[in-house]
């Protein structure tokens, strides 16, 4: 008997998915070019004078006239001479932020791995930089009062993200502000920073600052695993 039957419409070939192309980031102009430059120059000619005269003994008078640049040009840049310890803190908190990875690593491993990078940082930085770490330490009450000032637009704000994301996912308790226990950890970290200044004991340095910060993470997670537990009981 002759099949009669149609033959069977072939399938049409699923397309290829394309994948888009990285969009590369948006090319700075010359005045862009020139203001990052002075930007950076002030930066480092400040870094200078800190480190052969300390930053206490030195002025915003002493910082143009490193840089060649007059009061006006270095108030478009720095709201005053703590400004600079804010930009210190500012290329911490990037360093910090580039070494984590939010959407493939937990929020403790995000913890530890800030801490890591915090203490790669410090231990690796010129003498100048430190003078402005001592800076950061001496202003720890100041960064602590208020999140929307221009400190906590570093460290702090990272760490508060971090947090806020491990209590949304239930990794950590939610009854604890992350706006509180950011600063806390901040502060730990500076206590080991103080310690290794006057002991210049890099070993104990790390175990510092990784200890401190084990703490605030037993503390974020303890009853979270209490509760898994009693599920599971």
């Amino acid at each position: 008997m002759k099949n009669t039957a149609k033959p069977s419409a072939k399938a049409a070939p699923t397309p290829t998915a394309v994948a888009p192309a990285a969009v590369p980031p948006p090319r700075m102009n010359a005045r862009e070019r020139n203001r990052v430059r002075m930007h950076d120059d002030i930066y480092q000619a400040a870094l200078s004078l800190f480190d052969t005269r300390g930053y206490a003994d030195v002025t915003v008078d002493d910082i143009c006239e490193a840089a060649g640049i007059s009061k006006a040009t270095f108030f478009r840049y720095f709201d005053s001479k703590f400004g600079l310890v804010d930009e210190f803190n500012q290329r911490i908190a990037a360093k910090i932020d580039a070494s984590i990875d939010i959407k493939k690593m937990t929020c403790t491993e995000c913890l530890r791995q800030a801490t890591e990078t915090l203490y790669q940082e410090w231990l690796h930085s010129a003498p100048q930089i430190r003078v402005l770490a001592r800076e950061f330490v001496r202003a720890g009450t100041h960064i602590t009062e208020n999140l929307g000032d221009p400190m906590a637009r570093g460290l702090i704000a990272t760490l508060v993200s971090v947090i806020a994301e491990g209590q949304r996912r239930g990794e950590f308790d939610p009854q604890f502000d992350p706006a509180l226990v950011a600063p806390l950890i901040v502060s730990a970290w500076t206590f080991a920073f103080v310690a290794w200044v006057d002991r210049n004991d890099h070993e104990a340095f790390r175990r510092s600052v990784h200890n401190l910060v084990e703490l605030h993470i037993m503390g974020l997670t303890c009853n979270v695993a209490k509760a898994r537990s009693a599920k599971r009981a």
